[in-house]
């Protein structure tokens, strides 16, 4: 049986095909009586507007693509939350997916959004190459880079302070009384990861401090298995460091699983941890005594509210780069000491 059209409503509310478009785009000059038996129509004939077709006529879909390195990762989930918020009263829509760390699965994602039309695009690169955001059919679409950008692209790029974030880890540490202190990170082509080991690099350095770089541990991926797999490397040496930095939430919490399921309870007592992110479950993880939380909340916003400037066809200070700068979390549960920050 075919779907009923907006002919098909006319007819049985009895206005013309016009008066029922006026009702489907909300206008105000059509009497509330005819509203009222228009909307019943549509009710009682099943009729859904072909939002698709409509996009076509109009060039807009009201959609946002988004592509995250990875699903599981709450850091991007709660930014993505504050985006639904600031853009879901504009009539937008956000359609998420996963890169799972991949540039190809990257590239081919970005394809998706282009062939379905999507009004912005928002992206935290899985890598360091970013020749395929510089396509003709991307030239047109707003784009937003978030938590990661990628050197010599020229696109609205919106980031968390991470060396400053490091830097007050470090001190923290070391006002504790660690002075050796180990570092566990991703790969060094992703901004982020390189940002923060060149942060740790430098605080441990101005707080004079040795870098041991048998104990300095990166791998690919910023994910809960590679920070399992890493700290496991590091309690298999001998003599390492009771204290370590950590550089995403997914590496903390993949090493404290593995830390847990190695470790007795009194070398558990022993190993000390700062990471970067602050989540819910934050001190739940025993390990953590000092943590830098992330605006997520404020991430979200200032990316909706650059995609409305740039939709509205405001592009006078392109491209924007904003730097957020992070809170620090002191974990006094688990023992952490409250120490004199600095700026």
């Amino acid at each position: 049986m075919a779907s009923p059209t907006i002919k098909d409503v006319a007819k049985s509310a009895n206005v013309s095909i016009a008066t029922v478009s006026r009702v489907l785009n909300h206008s105000n000059t059509v009497k509330i009586p005819t509203q009222k038996r228009v909307l019943e129509a549509m009710d009682i004939l099943g009729y859904n507007r072909n939002e698709v077709a409509r996009s076509l006529k109009f060039r807009h879909t009201k959609t946002i693509g988004i592509i995250a390195p990875e699903l599981s990762n709450i850091f991007f989930m709660e930014v993505v939350e504050a985006m639904e918020r600031c853009l879901a009263p504009h009539g937008y829509s956000l359609i998420i997916t996963s890169s799972n760390d991949s540039v190809e699965e990257e590239k081919r994602k970005l394809q998706i959004f282009i062939e379905r039309n999507v009004d912005g695009i928002v992206v935290m690169p899985a890598g360091a190459e970013g020749q395929h955001f510089l396509t003709k059919a991307l030239s047109k679409i707003p784009l937003v880079m978030v938590d990661r950008c990628i050197e010599g692209l020229k696109v609205d790029f919106i980031e968390t302070d991470s060396r400053y974030g490091v830097h007050q880890m470090i001190i923290a540490l070391k006002h504790e009384g660690h002075k050796r202190i180990g570092y566990i990170g991703g790969d060094l082509s992703i901004h982020t990861a390189h940002e923060r080991l060149f942060g740790y690099l430098a605080a441990m350095k101005e707080q004079g401090l040795p870098v041991e770089n048998r104990f300095v541990y990166h791998q690919d991926a910023m994910t809960q298995a590679s920070g399992r797999y890493l700290i496991k490397q590091v309690l298999q040496e001998i003599d390492c460091p009771d204290a370590f930095f950590i550089a995403n939430d997914s590496l903390h919490l993949g090493a404290t699983i593995q830390a847990i399921e190695m470790l007795s309870a009194s070398q558990l007592d022993q190993l000390v941890f700062a990471s970067f992110d602050y989540l819910s479950y934050a001190p739940l993880l025993k390990l953590c005594h000092y943590a830098v939380a992330q605006p997520s909340d404020m991430i979200g916003e200032e990316v909706a509210n650059l995609l409305l400037e740039r939709l509205s066809g405001n592009w006078n200070d392109y491209p924007k780069h904003i730097m957020l700068r992070p809170e620090i979390k002191v974990v006094r549960a688990n023992g952490g000491v409250p120490y004199p920050m600095s700026n």
